[in-house]
């Protein structure tokens, strides 16, 4: 079997599983998620973590940012309900909840700052293991603002250097490797953030390291963003 992709011809082999369905002939088909078809490889799938009491802008822009570079984003809902309200009176339709989402089908996992929003975070005990499943399969982790604070709880920044809100820095700082007040950390597969100002650098980061630098420049180009 052979799939053309932008003037590329891949060859795949057909799986001996094969099988009739329905009259019709259905072939399954093993993939490798890390063969990439094309710049940036298959479209990166991100995972937000919603609570109620979340900050907004911390939760929409990187929503918009990585969108707008063509990066699935899927939310989540902690809870049973869908309907999340963040601190400032948005409320946000989450497409599923925790329960009902399969881990590996993503490469990254976001979570948002917003003092109530954190605190529900941190009460969860889905999110925590949640989160160490992220970094037991070595996969992108990210927070802004207080949202470090949960990382801190799930003990997976005693070998790294963060960011975080200046209010939560004393109890984050206890936590980790290091503690820097950059407004945009990077240290292996975990990105930390200050604030709801440092959001829009924030997002173009993770998206130079979901995509590409081209594709984040480009994006940062697209809304006037300023160079950081």
């Amino acid at each position: 079997m052979y799939i053309k992709v932008k003037h590329k011809t891949i060859s795949i082999k057909e799986s001996s599983n094969s099988k009739q369905q329905n009259g019709c002939f259905y072939t399954f088909l093993t993939f490798k998620r890390e063969f990439y078809i094309k710049q940036g490889g298959f479209m990166k799938k991100t995972l937000f973590l919603l609570a109620d009491g979340f900050e907004e802008i911390e939760m929409v822009v990187p929503f918009d940012i990585l969108k707008r570079g063509e990066i699935e984003v899927h939310l989540a809902s902690i809870t049973d309900s869908l309907s999340i309200l963040g601190a400032h009176g948005l409320t946000i339709q989450a497409e599923h909840t925790l329960s009902q989402v399969k881990l590996e089908d993503y490469d990254a996992l976001f979570l948002p700052g917003g003092g109530l929003g954190v605190e529900n975070l941190s009460k969860s005990d889905a999110v925590i293991s949640t989160l160490q499943h992220f970094a037991k399969n070595d996969k992108w982790i990210a927070a802004i603002c207080a949202a470090p604070k949960v990382l801190a709880k799930a003990k997976l920044i005693q070998n790294h250097t963060v960011t975080s809100f200046p209010s939560v820095q004393e109890e984050v700082e206890a936590h980790a490797k290091h503690y820097s007040q950059k407004r945009v950390v990077i240290d292996s597969k975990i990105i930390t953030s200050r604030a709801a100002g440092t959001a829009e650098e924030f997002a173009l980061n993770l998206l130079k390291l979901l995509k590409s630098e081209t594709v984040s420049q480009d994006i940062q180009k697209q809304i006037l963003a300023r160079d950081f």
